[in-house]
Formats: structure tokens, C-alpha cells, sequence
């Protein structure tokens, strides 16, 4: 006999999101967390505003037009475990300024209660930039199971 599963009877799975913009007008980098994050293997949604890697949000970077690839990393604490991750665009072959990327969570490194996220994106030459937050990262917090 075929099995039917009600859809309200399913679980249902949340994937918490972080959110990388740049304020309309004064050019703040602002950082969001939509729902709480669990670790490990928790799949994050991460959508970032490529334009904080560009000219003239970050002078030292390329105009937005030169650039070619974003990439995310994130690591628990300071357990140096890096997993990297990239960002695409939404609707290929479009360039949109918001790309999109996914990563699952590290195991909590000695029992810790943050990840921490930074960007680097190369333009057309090769060129790299980074967007860390000063050399600091950016933290967020996780629940250990």
C-alpha cells in the first residue's frame, strides 16, 4: 500500500540567516542574525551586499564592475578550522550586488558560544580585498548540542 505523509505532521527544518549590508545613504556596514544558530553541521544562509568589497564603500578595494569572485570563511572561535564558502549571484548570469551563500556550522571549538565570519573577494587581476571587520571578524553566536 502506498505511504501518504500529511504535510503538517512533517518537521520542519528553519535555516537561521546572516545578513551583510551597507546602510542606504551613510554607508554603515550593518550585520544582521535571523534565528539562532546551532552547532555543528546547522546550514546557514549568509546573503551580502558585494558592494562592502568595492569602491567607495571600501577605497582600498576595486570598483564593483572589476569584481569577479566573493568568498566567505568561517571557523568556531579561534579553533583555526577555516571552512570557506563562496557567494554567487542570485539570478546568473546577472551581476546582483546581494549574493547568496550557505555553510553548516563547525563543531563548537572547546566549548565555544560564537562563530566568526569574514569575506575576501579578488577582482579581475587577482587583485584580493577583505571586509573583517578590521582584522577582528565577525562574530555571531551559536548554541552547542
Amino acid at each position: 500500500m502506498p505511504a501518504f505523509a500529511v504535510g503538517s505532521a512533517q518537521a520542519n527544518e528553519y535555516h537561521p540567516g546572516l545578513q551583510f549590508a551597507v546602510e542606504n545613504g551613510t554607508g554603515d556596514f550593518l550585520e544582521f542574525q535571523s534565528g539562532p544558530i546551532f552547532s555543528p553541521d546547522h546550514e546557514v544562509h549568509v546573503y551580502y551586499d558585494s558592494l562592502r568589497v568595492a569602491q567607495p564603500a571600501t577605497p582600498s578595494c576595486s570598483e564593483f564592475k572589476d569584481l569577479a569572485e566573493v568568498n566567505g570563511y568561517v571557523m568556531s572561535d579561534n579553533s583555526g578550522k577555516i571552512k570557506r564558502f563562496s557567494l554567487v549571484s542570485l539570478d546568473p548570469p546577472a551581476t546582483d550586488f546581494v549574493k547568496f551563500g550557505s555553510f553548516t556550522t563547525p563543531p563548537c571549538y572547546q566549548g565555544s558560544d560564537e562563530i566568526q565570519i569574514w569575506f575576501q573577494a579578488f577582482d579581475k587581476n587577482g587583485n584580493e580585498c577583505f571586509d573583517s571587520d578590521f582584522g577582528n571578524s565577525y562574530h555571531f553566536p551559536v548554541i552547542c548540542k
